[in-house]
């Protein structure tokens, strides 16, 4: 709903949130794809094509959606601007923290990993 809220507010077209939001299903699946096999190379594949699909995203965010803002007024482009690059620093740490935790190459505990998702997910 998030891509979609700022997609609305960049007033974007049909086909732009259709295939922001397209993309952001692939990036999901891509990502869900890594439970599913222990084989770390398979992991790391998966993790690797959802990574790049979440970078199209929020290149997408930054090329797309910002250039549609910038023929809007002061305060929608400060709004879009806020919660644009919120989301570009809070999505990008969603991988960091896979790759270094259990599921990833394990350099944080459990309980770490379960925090800093708890964490990212309220913020």
């Amino acid at each position: 709903l998030l891509l979609l809220d700022l997609a609305l507010l960049a007033n974007a077209s049909r086909i732009e949130t259709s295939a922001l939001i397209i993309l952001d299903g692939f990036m999901i699946v891509t990502g869900l794809a890594v439970v599913f096999k222990k084989q770390m190379t398979f992991r790391y594949t998966w993790w690797f094509i959802s990574t790049v699909a979440m970078i199209l995203v929020l290149y997408f965010l930054y090329s797309v959606l910002t250039a549609r803002v910038q023929e809007m007024g002061d305060d929608v482009k400060g709004t879009f601007t806020a919660l644009r690059n919120l989301t570009l620093v809070l999505w990008t740490l969603y991988p960091v923290l896979w790759i270094v935790g259990t599921e990833g190459a394990g350099v944080v505990n459990l309980y770490v990993e379960t925090l800093g998702f708890m964490v990212l997910d309220v913020l």
